[in-house]
């Protein structure tokens, strides 16, 4: 078992290393923004890995190459992923004190309500981001749940979104918030749009590097995974050799001392 050690080790070594080759790029995240990372960093030619994240529980992370990792942030920071997620209606009225005045539970609801929205708005392909601030008054002590005009409701709605054109236009954005805010009129949501060019393509020439070997990075994680397997291979045949050289040995010390004369024995 000594003279297997040896091989088993280098085995070991070898895969740490390889595994050492990968980075966690972002994690904690749901499987939807996971994929979306992927994505992201899949069209701009930086190959990633999608896996379950051991430090939390059924979320994920993105892994990349080590020597792809500036790259891969520098993606990261222009598509502006991954997305924080915003409270929703359900989140925000389950914070705040034991017994919340009307105020605290009237604000609350407003920021869930604004959550989902921002929710829904960035569910749209192309859409980076979306901020949505509602000024919505709080009901009048008749209970009525629709704000008269001299008290009226009113939103702003800030939209980034990658291309030259936007995925929604400005009126069905503010059909979407006054559709989800009771006595909001789409005529109260001010929308404002900003776009954001769309990122370079990577260049299919681009090189990266697995030790002194030069390689195009979209072929990287397979020459890896080629020499994890080459190297095991031959550690293994080096045992296998240093095994039968051993025992090879041991069967000619046997046949010489077989060979001798009875009077050269001791």
């Amino acid at each position: 078992m000594g003279r297997l050690r040896a091989p088993f080790a280098i085995e070991m070594a070898v895969l740490l290393f390889i595994a050492g080759c990968s980075v966690p790029i972002a994690g904690g995240l749901d499987d939807s923004e996971a994929n979306r990372v992927v994505v992201a960093l899949e069209r701009a030619r930086v190959e990633a890995s999608k896996e379950l994240d051991p430090t939390a529980e059924g979320k994920w992370r993105v892994e990349v190459a080590r020597d792809d990792l500036p790259q891969a942030l520098v993606v990261l920071h222009d598509e502006e992923l991954p997305r924080t997620h915003p409270q929703g209606v359900l989140e925000a009225l389950g914070k705040g004190a034991l017994v919340p005045s009307e105020a605290t539970e009237h604000a609350q609801l407003i920021a869930g309500i604004a959550g989902d929205l921002e929710r829904s708005l960035q569910g749209v392909d192309g859409v980076l981001s979306a901020r949505v601030h509602l000024n919505v008054p709080p009901p009048s002590l008749g209970r009525e749940l629709v704000p008269q005009r001299g008290n009226a409701a009113s939103a702003s709605v800030l939209l980034a979104y990658r291309g030259a054109t936007p995925p929604l236009s400005a009126e069905s954005v503010q059909r979407l918030v006054a559709g989800g805010v009771a006595g909001l009129l789409a005529l109260d949501v001010a929308v404002v749009m900003v776009a954001r060019p769309a990122p370079p393509m990577a260049s299919g020439s681009e090189l990266g590097h697995v030790g002194p070997i030069a390689v195009a990075r979209a072929s990287m994680r397979k020459l890896q995974s080629a020499l994890v397997v080459l190297v095991v291979v031959i550690a293994t045949l080096a045992g296998v050799i240093l095994t039968l050289y051993a025992r090879l040995n041991r069967l000619r010390a046997a046949a010489t001392a077989h060979s001798q004369p009875a009077a050269a024995r001791p």
